[in-house]
């Protein structure tokens, strides 16, 4: 029997019988994690928050053949307070559906964990707008994911910036007024430039320490999740979802 532990996020629930458990927990050092938890739906049980979805919690799993099983749960956090905005909840759930898109078994994802973490908490602390957090996730989840934008100058001529730049969401290159391709970029003011820039490259601890205002901003959400979106060729129950929502909130 091989035993592991680790901590990680439970970013899929799924119920077997009355009282059991099959999840999916994040970690840094092993991805992802899919195991059996045992007894967890019952109430006295001490699994029953650790195992639970958007449970952050320090796991001890033992392997028999190919399957984990959980043996031990101890929570380091819950983010309850993201059950009580549906709005938030939405959000949360779409993360946990991104990093189960992104994420293998047996791959080292410590960098993708923090990020996930990192975005939860702010949902939580509620200093920074959904939105901004969402398109701060979805960018650099793209840039550790292989697919980081060219966003150095023009891709054909080198130039660092005008005022308004030319984004192709199927290339992940940038263009001048001058080379943009005949089809297929979207116009960008330099603010979200300088902004996509900065979330692509930044040190981890600074990729949300910026503000973007009114049509700067949502030009800045709408272009991470297209680009996303385009990259991935799929749709994404969750976000369809919290879309939806956004659209009951205006």
């Amino acid at each position: 029997m091989v035993k592991i532990t680790a901590p990680g996020l439970v970013i899929r629930e799924q119920s077997i019988g009355e009282s059991d458990r099959l999840i999916t927990v994040l970690t840094a050092e092993y991805g992802l994690v899919r195991a059996f938890s045992r007894g967890s739906k019952n109430t006295k049980s001490k699994k029953l928050a650790a195992t639970s979805l958007l449970a952050y919690s320090d796991f001890t799993f033992s392997k028999k053949k190919d399957a984990f099983a959980v043996d031990e749960a101890v929570v380091k956090e819950v983010f309850f307070e993201l059950r009580q905005d549906i709005e938030k909840m939405a959000l949360a759930q779409y993360f946990c559906e991104l990093s189960y898109e992104f994420c293998e078994e047996d791959y080292e994802s410590g960098e993708v964990l923090r990020l996930f973490l990192n975005s939860l908490w702010l949902l939580k602390d509620g200093k920074k707008a959904p939105e901004f957090i969402k398109a701060v996730t979805e960018l650099r989840l793209m840039s550790l994911s292989g697919y980081m934008p060219s966003l150095v100058g023009c891709d054909t001529c080198g130039e660092y910036e005008s005022n308004i730049m030319y984004f192709s969401t199927e290339s992940g290159k940038l263009f001048c007024s001058e080379c943009m391709p005949a089809v297929g970029c979207k116009p960008l003011n330099i603010s979200v430039v300088t902004a996509m820039r900065y979330v692509c490259l930044s040190e981890f601890e600074k990729i949300f320490s910026f503000t973007l205002k009114d049509e700067s901003l949502r030009s800045f959400c709408n272009i991470c999740e297209d680009y996303l979106l385009k990259k991935t060729q799929r749709s994404f129950k969750t976000l369809d979802f919290y879309e939806t929502l956004k659209v009951g909130i205006l």
